[in-house]
């Protein structure tokens, strides 16, 4: 043995004469490696590789151990690859001091150093043509986890070699920590996405170029998109992102909790939503975290604007006769379409409840119904009830709400009135219909809407023909019509009606009530301008006024009263009917449909409201004449 050998060296021959080993012993063939060190071999094969490429030549061969000293791999130059495994060298073989004796893969592992063994310095005879010059592999924890050694033969031994497993084995150990950080880093992301997916609110990461680095699935659920899909993809393309998100994103501040409408694929989205920018230490912008969850307040909003879904189907709509069954039919027929449909008829009629039927039958059923009457909302805030209203993107700015055609995506707006419609509105609507966007009050994003429209007007054809409506938005408007009947033309549907109307308020009321003849006698000679509405007005004041079980005509009011003898054809009143109805009577039936409201009265009577109180006074007649009178039972 060499006379100078390092300490753990001479140590290791101590411990071998004590077991009785003999230098003829040699190392001992062992069993395949185990799973374990079939993954540090996966591990350190390209390492070993870019080794043995960096000493590639004559004289070198790379050797890889597990943490029981077992060889598992040697590569290299194949003369010496030859030469080691004529010392016993040939993996999977057992290099542990007690089965081979002193050497420095068994004394790298044991005293957690590098350390190089060369010629006699081993114990055993078969490995002393060679030099060993080995270095632990240590896990994250600092344990070792196996040994690199470089074999020469021991007359080609030098200290760089050493240097060389030492550094080899220093790299395997940074890249064993780079890949546990690395999988302790996807575990963690896994739990944080576990939690994003458990979160009742929606999530969306936005990268610091604005690519969507993650969104939830509640997210992808609200606004209707496949998170796969939209992975990767620039936010603002991928997603109609409410004005004040976008200028928050762009301006990289903090956006509190403020309620928006966000735009989803097939419906709109009322939340609660938030912007959180994020940035590292060093003061660079990572990126932002959008927050989304439905609020209360602005569903109640929604649902106060839109009001109950669409209630009543084609079922709901009793009639027989043969108007109202080919109103019915083309009904039906439009609802199956996607073109806008034009509701034609008096007031009264149920042009509502048609519009309800239309939404309930077609393709956009499970969408919003929002009604807008554009004759009771003031001219000046038409605009921002049909298009919305757009503030400051400032946290504390409140006036931003949406309008009825963007609280309508997905669904059906039903536009009462629409002939009141200004000019300029005309114009907006025409263009958000041509172009299937709009543009709030304010605002100068344009905004996706999906709506299918229905409208009423007052005869819009003389409405185009003074020049007082623009053509092509009628064209649009109109591209389906129903002309609904009135009361007076629809036959026995009177008779059905007024037994459903029965039916419903008798339960309501908790007895049975019927119609005498003579009652139903005049009910049917009267023209009922009102149409259905105020033949179920009628009846339900007639029944709240009398408990009789049976209604005669004396509970009927006056102006009923008043046709019932003699009969009349049924028309509308009209003060230039004196050849048919009395000035006094055309007055009492007018007020009578109006409910008692003389500036609605005047106007169906066709004067002004001085010309009407100067008519009641002649006429003696007071504003209690309008309502029926009650009788005893």
């Amino acid at each position: 043995m060499d006379t100078h050998p390092a300490p753990p060296i001479q140590r290791s021959w101590q411990r071998c004469a004590v077991r009785g080993q003999r230098p003829a012993d040699g190392p001992t063939p062992t069993a395949p490696p185990d799973g374990q060190a079939l993954r540090l071999l996966d591990l350190a094969r390209s390492s070993i590789e870019d080794v043995y490429q960096l000493i590639e030549g004559p004289g070198f061969a790379v050797v890889l151990a597990d943490a029981q000293a077992v060889a598992l791999h040697i590569e290299g130059d194949p003369i010496t690859v030859a030469l080691a495994r004529s010392c016993g060298l040939a993996p999977p073989v057992d290099l542990s001091e007690e089965r081979a004796g002193s050497n420095a893969v068994d004394l790298a592992l044991r005293e957690a150093l590098p350390i190089q063994t060369v010629g006699v310095e081993h114990f055993s005879a078969q490995l002393r043509p060679l030099a060993i010059a080995a270095a632990p592999i240590f896990d994250v924890d600092g344990q070792p986890l196996g040994a690199l050694a470089i074999i020469t033969d021991a007359e080609s031994a030098h200290l760089h070699t050493l240097g060389l497993a030492i550094a080899t084995a220093q790299a395997l150990h940074n890249q064993l920590r780079a890949d546990k950080l690395l999988a302790d880093a996807n575990d963690q992301l896994a739990e944080l996405y576990a939690t994003l997916e458990a979160m009742s609110e929606g999530l969306i990461f936005i990268g610091p170029s604005g690519e969507i680095r993650r969104i939830n699935s509640r997210a992808a659920e609200m606004l209707g998109v496949s998170a796969r899909t939209v992975a990767g993809r620039p936010v603002d393309q991928a997603l109609a992102l409410p004005e004040m998100v976008r200028q928050a994103l762009h301006d990289r501040t903090e956006l509190a909790e403020q309620e928006l409408l966000w735009q989803g694929r097939r419906t709109a989205l009322a939340a609660l939503c938030s912007v959180h920018p994020v940035w590292n230490s060093e003061q660079r912008y990572l990126g932002a975290l959008i927050t989304a969850r439905p609020s209360q307040s602005i569903n109640q909003l929604v649902q106060r604007v839109v009001g109950a879904q669409a209630q009543f189907t084609f079922h709901d709509i009793i009639g027989q006769s043969p108007a109202m069954l080919q109103a019915l039919h083309h009904a039906h027929m439009a609802a199956g379409a996607s073109g806008a449909i034009m509701l034609n008829g008096e007031p009264g009629v149920g042009k509502e409840i048609f519009a309800q039927a239309i939404h309930n039958a077609s393709s956009r059923a499970r969408g919003p119904f929002v009604r807008l009457n554009c004759a009771a909302v003031p001219r000046t805030l038409l605009s921002s009830e049909l298009f919305g209203v757009e503030g400051g993107p400032r946290a504390d700015d409140q006036t931003s709400r949406p309008g009825k055609l963007e609280l309508a995506y997905g669904g059906m707006i039903y536009l009462e009135e629409a002939d009141v419609l200004p000019s300029e509105l005309q114009t907006g609507l025409l263009r958000a219909i041509e172009m299937k966007r709009i543009i709030r009050t304010g605002g100068m994003q344009p905004l996706p809407i999906d709506v299918r429209i229905v409208v009423t007007a007052a005869d819009m054809g003389r409405l185009v023909q003074e020049g007082r409506f623009r053509a092509d938005l009628a064209a649009r408007l109109s591209a389906f019509s129903v002309d609904i009947p009135p009361l007076r033309a629809r036959g026995d549907d009177l008779l059905l009606l007024i037994n459903h109307l029965l039916l419903l308020l008798s339960d309501r009321l908790g007895r049975q009530v019927a119609f005498a003849p003579d009652a139903l006698q005049a009910m049917r000679a009267y023209p009922w301008p009102g149409n259905v509405r105020e033949l179920e007005l009628t009846i339900e004041r007639v029944l709240h006024s009398s408990e009789k079980s049976v209604i005669g005509l004396e509970d009927l009011p006056p102006a009923i009263i008043h046709v019932a003898a003699p009969l009349d054809p049924p028309h509308s009143p009209s003060l230039d009917d004196n050849h048919k109805l009395s000035e006094r009577e055309a007055i009492l039936r007018a007020g009578h449909q109006a409910a008692g409201h003389l500036g609605r009265t005047a106007e169906l009577l066709g004067i002004s409201r001085a010309t009407l109180w100067r008519k009641m006074v002649n006429h003696r007649i007071t504003k209690a004449d309008f309502w029926p009178t009650t009788h005893a039972p």
